[in-house]
């Protein structure tokens, strides 16, 4: 009989840790679902192509998040508009892909307006626009400016200025940049802010063209363009949205 008491009581010790643990599991994950805010989608925009899931937003440590995926039967470019909560300070062009895996991109203004930009035929788009890793930070809060040189200036079509902050140890690059210049390296991270070796970060170029920067360990950055087309670059490079582990 004894023994049976120190068994009982064994278990009911080991359900009252147990429960704890699974009701913090359940708080956990009700709190994620509950950051994100699902986004109302208009002009003929559908929810989750391809077994995807709806289209989310969700902000974290002033960075704002994309999720989910869309598709339209229509013409319409716009298919959705920021709560007021997810808005920008300014213009920002974010990088997403679209059908095919052919490059496009967001065209999201301050206003919360939100326009799907492909860089060849807008049918990519229309069959498949994904809004997973697409992200920019909605301020330049906490951000650090960087000195653009070699004749690059800031902030063309509305944007903001170049800025870099370490968030959680992942740099996290902000604002746009354009050149009249042949010079690809428009600025050099602050050591603060340098990878331990060489990164390639994908990036936005104009009319929605894929390029990347090239950032050494030196904090040296050169934009490179899609097959070496540096003209998009000069016209159009968006930071918004790059980010990379140092």
């Amino acid at each position: 009989m004894k023994r049976l008491r120190q068994m009982a009581t064994g278990a009911l010790c080991a359900t009252a840790v147990i429960l704890p643990l699974l009701g913090a599991g359940a708080a956990q994950a009700t709190n994620r679902a509950n950051a994100l805010t699902q986004l109302t989608l208009k002009n003929g925009w559908t929810n989750a192509p391809f077994g995807t899931s709806n289209a989310a937003v969700q902000t974290v440590s002033g960075i704002v998040h994309l999720k989910g995926a869309i598709a339209t039967g229509g013409t319409n470019p716009v298919p959705f508009t920021l709560p007021a909560a997810f808005r920008p300070a300014t213009n920002v062009f974010v990088k997403v892909d679209l059908c095919n895996a052919t490059n496009g991109r967001l065209f999201i203004q301050h206003n919360g307006t939100v326009t799907v930009q492909a860089e060849t035929d807008f049918a990519n788009a229309q069959c498949f626009t994904s809004l997973d890793g697409a992200s920019f930070a909605k301020t330049a809060t906490s951000f650090t400016a960087l000195t653009l040189k070699n004749g690059w200036t800031n902030a063309p079509f509305g944007t903001s200025n170049a800025a870099v902050r370490n968030i959680g140890g992942v740099m996290h690059l902000k604002g746009a940049i354009a050149t009249g210049g042949t010079n690809p390296v428009p600025f050099t991270l602050p050591a603060a802010f340098r990878p331990a070796n060489n990164v390639f970060v994908p990036v936005d170029l104009c009319n929605a063209t894929n390029g990347r920067l090239d950032i050494a360990p030196s904090g040296v950055v050169s934009v490179e363009a899609e097959g070496g087309t540096f003209s998009n670059a000069q016209c159009f490079t968006s930071l918004d949205g790059a980010s990379f582990l140092p």
